[in-house]
């Protein structure tokens, strides 16, 4: 097995990264140990290339990294060469943010790594994955946003709130338009607008043609419904033990670690028989 090359789908927030910025030295020994020996390791996430590319810095890589779960593909080894973009019409987001007034907090769209907020704070701006030297636009969508997205969160203002926009998103009244509810750190309630394709699996299957692999040397990591359609293109499907229930009953691999403990990197020093 060890003399065969992988391409690694990586995702990260679950499943490499703990919180926003926590990389351990281990993970960052293995897979740069991983990439020494010929295996790809490309990373794919929902976030932007911002609060993702440390990590494309730390393990030195050189392949393209998918963003935005699949929304954009760039190599950031070429300039930040764009391999493929795809966005989510403006007119649509105004239409939810000001049908939806008062049903929302926080309302925040991402344009490559450009930030448009209709409020500030340090605690939003932890969730907008905010880093110095990089534009934040603050005040009314209607007169800042002057472009298509890649992406948005939203902060639904209680548990009813929440439903009455989501049931509205996903009426069928946006042509590839969806939303989702997850939690995370303090913040309950985030609603996040994705588009339907591309997907992440998308995503990586353009990447797999670019690199030269197939599905059945092709390991996807992930941990959350963002990756269903991601394990589905790839042949080998890793996830932890802090896991969603859904993507462990369709994983190959469950690996009783989790994340907080380089769980991934463990999965894959074990899998490999690298002795690190």
């Amino acid at each position: 097995m060890a003399m065969e090359k992988y391409l690694i789908a990586l995702d990260l927030d679950g499943t490499l990264l703990p919180d926003l910025y926590s990389l351990s030295n281990y993970s960052v020994k293995v897979f740069k140990e991983l990439s020494k020996r010929g295996h790809k390791i490309v990373i794919t996430t929902g976030r932007p290339y911002r609060s993702s590319g440390f990590v494309y810095d730390a393990f030195k890589l050189d392949t393209p990294i998918i963003n935005y779960n699949g929304c954009l593909i760039t190599n950031p080894s070429n300039n930040r060469e764009i391999i493929d973009c795809h966005e989510i019409k403006r007119e649509d987001i105004l239409d939810i943010y000001n049908h939806c007034k008062g049903q929302y907090t926080l309302f925040f769209v991402e344009h490559f790594d450009d930030i448009y907020s209709n409020l500030d704070g340090a605690d939003y701006r932890q969730l907008m994955h905010y880093r110095d030297g990089f534009k934040l636009n603050i005040g009314d969508l209607n007169k800042t946003l002057d472009t298509d997205v890649h992406g948005s969160l939203i902060l639904g203002d209680g548990d009813e709130n929440t439903k009455k926009m989501v049931d509205y998103i996903n009426s069928g009244k946006f042509e590839n338009l969806g939303a989702r509810v997850w939690g995370w750190d303090q913040f309950s309630n985030i609603i996040e607008l994705f588009a339907y394709k591309p997907t992440k699996g998308d995503a990586l299957t353009k990447v797999m043609d670019i690199l030269g692999f197939d599905k059945a040397h092709t390991i996807a990591c992930g941990d959350s419904q963002n990756d269903y359609e991601f394990f589905r293109d790839a042949g080998i499907t890793v996830c932890l033990s802090n896991a969603d229930p859904g993507i462990k009953k369709i994983a190959t691999h469950v690996y009783p670690v989790e994340c907080w403990d380089s769980g991934i990197a463990k999965f894959f020093n074990d899998y490999f028989k690298l002795g690190l």
